[in-house]
C-alpha cells in the first residue's frame, strides 16, 4: 500500500474519515456528549486541523481511496495561542454549547502545557492518526506513520503525541513511543497519555 501526501481537494473526505474513527474516542465522548452533533463537530475540528497542517505538508494518507490519515506539525510550525483557539470555537459554541466549548478549550490548553513540559526541543507533533473503522487491524496506521518516523530517525529529531485509549498506547509503544505521563485534564475527564519518541 502506498502512502502519499494528502491533496488539498481531499481534506473534506479525510476529515470525515477522521471524525468517524474518533467518534467513540473517550475524550471525544467527554467533550461532545451529544451524539446528534458529535460527528458534525469532529468533522469540523479535523477539517480545521488538516487545512492548517496542509500548509506544512504534514498530512499523509493512502493512495487512491482514503482509508486513513496521519496529520503532523513539523518543528518550527507556529504554536497556537489560546486566542487562536478561541476565534474558531464560536462554531463549537453555536453547535455544541458552553460546556463542550469550555472542555475543548481546556483540553487544548492543557495539551499545550504537556507539550512544553515533555518536548522542549524542536520536535514533530502528531496532531492525529486515524484509520477508517472498516480498515482497522490491517497495518495501515503503522504505514501512515512511516514517512515521518523514517525522517525523524534520519535527522535525529523527537516526536510526540497524546492519546486517550490503552489500545492506542500499546500501538504507539510498538512504534517506539514511550509514555511520559498519564493524566486527566479535568477531574471527571478520561485519562490521557502523553508519549514521546526519541530518534532510533
Amino acid at each position: 500500500m502506498q502512502i502519499v501526501l494528502l491533496g488539498d481537494g481531499e481534506i473534506e473526505r479525510a476529515a470525515t474519515v477522521m471524525a468517524g474513527a474518533f467518534a467513540s474516542d473517550p475524550l471525544g465522548l467527554y467533550i461532545l456528549p451529544d451524539p446528534q452533533n458529535r460527528l458534525t463537530m469532529l468533522s469540523w475540528f479535523w477539517r480545521q486541523a488538516l487545512h492548517r497542517n496542509h500548509l506544512y505538508a504534514g498530512n499523509y494518507t493512502t493512495a487512491g481511496e482514503i482509508r486513513g490519515v496521519a496529520s503532523w506539525l513539523p518543528p518550527g510550525a507556529p504554536r497556537e495561542t489560546l486566542w487562536d483557539l478561541w476565534q474558531p470555537f464560536w462554531q463549537v459554541l453555536r453547535c455544541a454549547g458552553w460546556r463542550s466549548t469550555y472542555r475543548c478549550l481546556a483540553l487544548l490548553e492543557f495539551v499545550e502545557r504537556l507539550r512544553d513540559r515533555h518536548c522542549s526541543s524542536p520536535h514533530w507533533y502528531l496532531d492525529g492518526l486515524a484509520v477508517a473503522p472498516e480498515s482497522q487491524g490491517q497495518g495501515i496506521g503503522s504505514l501512515l506513520l512511516q514517512p515521518v518516523l523514517e525522517r525523524v530517525d534520519r535527522e535525529g529529531q523527537t516526536c510526540c503525541l497524546y492519546t486517550s485509549t490503552e489500545r492506542a498506547v500499546r500501538f504507539y509503544q510498538r512504534q517506539g513511543f514511550t509514555v511520559c505521563e498519564e493524566v486527566r485534564f479535568q477531574t471527571q475527564a478520561p485519562p490521557l497519555w502523553y508519549m514521546v519518541r526519541s530518534p532510533q
